[in-house]
């Protein structure tokens, strides 16, 4: 789980541990092992949802693919995240999230306009992917429910990145012109970018007549209404350059707060660039109920992310992030029914991991 090594600065934790598993069980098995199989297998025999993100190829040759699943479980939905997907000539391609940023096109239309191309500021690829496979079972689940199968879903890292680079793609089949680096601007519309003021940089986004004249009257340029470079979107965007000077000319005369909020006043789309500090104090995320509240026994309160997605008893209840192999004796107890006795004897046999937790089974600490 090389995950847990992945620090950053003098942090003592992996920060990617904590954000990706909270609420998660942590069990150890050697899928190597013939008793790791059966044991998986016994698992996916009682499981709606079996998931896996190895290369193409490793979990059949494993004994553990789709069809020695569906065997012990006929209707299970199985799902596989890889890089490019299980087929296609790039199918056994080790890749992760840049690899698939860069390959997908999204690094190309990343950047400063005339610098070179960069890695989004977040794992957008691993996002996209995971959320489509999320999306995906959910989807299948019900499907099954209405009387369907079980299925395979096949989620890889650069459809997403495809499906996010839609409009780019019809652009230039439209317009026969590469999308190029246009820093925070918008590729097609204007004022649709980050802004300097007098102290520091927001986003203003203009995308209506409505907000384009409103946007005009309250800078003092009224008279932009009738220039023919500014006269639609589109030529706003053509124009971007000379309209981001005029802009920024008006807005150095005041600090971003106060532009901030004559903005929000005259119904123009504004906000400003938060900072990570900014996000952990954030009011209407505080008031969205965004963080879970961790007390770490190493660096004590920590303020973790929640999942964004709603619904009735989602995140009702959560645990901290999982030390490694932690749950592997409650669970193989809980679930498949095995005894201490049983569970020490894999142990010994390398069948499963080293207990790195204290479990409580039937009442006795084991």
């Amino acid at each position: 789980d090389h995950v847990r090594s992945w620090l950053q600065g003098r942090s003592p934790l992996s920060p990617y541990l904590i954000a990706a598993n909270r609420s998660k069980r942590s069990v150890t098995i050697d899928l190597k092992q013939p008793g790791g199989k059966e044991l998986v297998l016994e698992l996916a025999r009682r499981s709606d949802i079996f998931l896996e993100n190895f290369r193409p190829g490793v979990m059949a040759r494993l004994g553990l693919g789709y069809e020695d699943v569906k065997r012990v479980r006929p209707d299970v939905i199985y799902c596989s995240v890889s890089g490019f997907g299980q087929s296609g000539p790039l199918s056994h391609k080790l890749a992760y999230d840049l690899i698939a940023a860069g390959y997908g096109g999204m690094m190309s239309v990343t950047g400063e306009e005339g610098g070179r191309p960069v890695r989004p500021g977040v794992p957008t690829s691993d996002l996209l992917a995971a959320m489509t496979a999320a999306y995906s079972i959910t989807v299948a689940l019900l499907q099954r429910q209405r009387g369907g199968d079980g299925c395979y879903l096949d989620i890889a890292l650069l459809d997403g990145q495809l499906f996010a680079m839609a409009h780019h793609v019809l652009a230039y089949q439209l317009t026969h012109v590469l999308p190029g680096l246009h820093g925070s601007a918008h590729p097609q519309v204007a004022p649709y970018q980050t802004y300097r003021t007098a102290t520091t940089d927001i986003n203003i986004a203009v995308l209506t007549d409505k907000q384009w004249r409103a946007f005009c009257a309250l800078v003092g340029h009224p008279e932009w209404t009738r220039d023919p470079r500014y006269a639609s979107p589109g030529m706003r965007n053509q124009h971007r350059r000379e309209l981001e000077r005029d802009i920024e000319v008006v807005l150095a005369d005041r600090p971003a707060a106060e532009w901030l909020g004559l903005l929000e006043d005259a119904g123009i789309p504004c906000g400003p660039i938060n900072t990570t500090a900014d996000l952990v104090a954030d009011p209407q995320l505080e008031q969205r109920g965004m963080y879970l509240e961790l007390d770490h026994p190493t660096v004590g309160r920590l303020r973790v992310p929640s999942a964004p997605w709603r619904g009735p008893g989602v995140m009702e209840r959560w645990t901290p992030p999982p030390e490694l192999g932690e749950h592997t004796d409650s669970v193989l107890h809980e679930v498949l029914g095995l005894e201490p006795t049983r569970i020490a004897q894999l142990r010994r046999e390398h069948v499963i991991g080293e207990r790195s937790a204290e479990l409580v089974l039937g009442g006795a600490r084991t």
